[in-house]
């Protein structure tokens, strides 16, 4: 069975599983900003890199645990990544080189919840691990500088293998909060992965993806 199919089946499983057990199910989507920290050879190479614009989406649920606390957990399918846009003039000609990573995730956190009523607006605060998979990716580099023009685009390769370009798991931590009016809610959550993403053990190089999505969504009560 192919790693795309058994993720797949992971995912419906994850979903039917929570969805039975589930006191509130809701969805939510967003806006995702994303970069990469890289070091290589103990020295930062993250300030070549600006944040890409993506987002995510998927299904929530929710448990209560007592008054004030509560458990949730998602399925989110979120976009990662990082863009480097460089250029250097040299003799009168401007060169430019443009380089954008683009990574699909399957994300599941589980978050500790902390919350407040206030009326009827539900003020919380929430933090705990999730698991990142990846699932597909797609590279694309632009090169120009007078007459010349350069593109070309390939896949990621996912192992662990030195040919490989990024481990599959991620493991990670998120925090945030958000405010929840009438079942609708916003909320703002960071993602930092706390693995080694890089399969480049040789070449010392440790790479970790970094996330912080905004979104809205809504709960329906059960």
């Amino acid at each position: 069975m192919k790693t795309s199919t058994r993720l797949l089946v992971l995912a419906v499983f994850i979903v039917f599983s929570c969805s039975l057990f589930a006191q509130t199910i809701g969805v939510k989507a967003g806006y995702t900003l994303s970069d990469l920290f890289l070091e290589e050879d103990g020295e930062s190479a993250s300030e070549d890199f600006s944040m890409r614009s993506g987002f995510h989406l998927g299904p929530v649920f929710e448990w209560d645990i007592n008054e004030g606390a509560g458990i949730e957990t998602a399925l989110l399918l979120t976009t990662k990544g990082i863009k480097m846009d460089e250029s250097e003039s040299y003799e009168g000609i401007t060169y430019n080189a443009k380089a954008n990573v683009n990574l699909w995730y399957l994300d599941i956190p589980v978050y500790g919840k902390l919350y407040a009523d206030v009326g009827q607006t539900r003020i919380y605060g929430m933090a705990g691990p999730y698991i990142g998979i990846g699932l597909s990716g797609k590279t694309k580099m632009e090169e120009s500088g007078g007459s010349e023009n350069f593109s070309e685009e390939w896949g990621i390769e996912w192992g662990d293998s030195e040919e490989d370009d990024l481990k599959r798991l991620e493991l990670g931590l998120a925090v945030g909060g958000g405010i929840e009016v009438n079942s609708f809610f916003f909320e703002f959550t960071s993602h930092f992965g706390l693995n080694n993403i890089s399969p480049q053990s040789d070449y010392d190089v440790i790479a970790r993806n970094r996330a912080f999505m905004f979104s809205l969504g809504y709960k329906f009560r059960k």
